[in-house]
């Protein structure tokens, strides 16, 4: 696999990752049975994991470090945040009015680390 077919499935994982939140985010609303299914419980991992390792593989092929990448440090720290608050939301604020509030801060850190990917700027608005 060569690099340019590589980035285009990280991106492709991106969207398709936040896609999957924003979808389980609604069902926990509407229909929070459906989100223990095998399916809906497994393919995040699945996806997750293989956009985290696109993400590793292209960093070491370009040859970026967080250290010497502002930008890629800020991905990474929206990144951890972005897990963070995705969990809280979905699995410990049940009947909480904050429950919205986190949902939509996840996914505005999702956005952010989508434009910084595309702009290679810490703040890239």
């Amino acid at each position: 696999m060569d690099y340019p077919i590589l980035k285009a499935s990280h991106a492709g994982l991106a969207y398709l990752s936040v896609m999957l939140f924003s979808l389980r985010a609604v069902l926990s609303y509407v229909r929070p049975d459906c989100l223990q299914g095998k399916l809906l419980r497994i393919a995040p991992h699945v996806l997750d994991s293989a956009l985290l390792a696109a993400g590793i593989t292209l960093a070491v092929w370009a040859g970026l470090s967080p250290h010497a990448q502002p930008w890629l440090a800020a991905k990474l720290l929206a990144l951890v945040a972005y897990i963070v608050l995705g969990y809280i939301g979905l699995k410990k604020l049940h009947g909480s009015p904050l429950r919205a509030v986190v949902l939509v801060g996840a996914l505005l850190l999702a956005a952010y680390m989508i434009a910084v990917a595309k702009s290679k700027m810490v703040w890239p608005f």
